[in-house]
């Protein structure tokens, strides 16, 4: 239960933390989460988890830009997250999200599979 609780922070300290950008692939994302829960709470400190924070605060970025367009534009919409700066997704959401792909869509882009996910956590109606 314990190292539940602290898959879940790291995943989403990931998710809300910022960083510097990079393009990974789902496979490279939680390879890099399962380094970081073998490390404990020293994993905070660590280059990998700066890693995957920047990736998902770039990703949120772009997915928030995104929205804020298409909203403008007034044409389709991706998804439609609630009314807000940040859609809110926990790290564990996150996690059960991304470890439920099977192998070969664990090669897509992570951004892609966070697009996904808020697709289908916020459809639009």
């Amino acid at each position: 239960m314990k190292r539940g609780i602290q898959t879940a922070a790291i995943a989403l300290a990931a998710v809300l933390l910022t960083g510097a950008s990079s393009e990974m692939t789902v496979g490279e994302f939680l390879a890099g989460m399962k380094k970081a829960e073998s490390m404990g709470p020293a994993a905070l400190l660590s280059s990998d988890v700066r890693a995957l924070r920047s990736e998902s605060e770039r990703v949120r970025e772009m997915y928030v830009a995104d929205i804020t367009r298409q909203k403008k534009a007034g044409g389709k919409m991706h998804s439609c997250p609630p009314v807000s700066d940040k859609p809110k997704m926990t790290g564990e959401e996150l996690r059960v999200y991304l470890t439920s792909l099977p192998p070969a869509a664990q090669k897509k882009p992570f951004r892609v599979a966070v697009y996904d996910l808020m697709k289908k956590k916020f459809p639009c109606k």
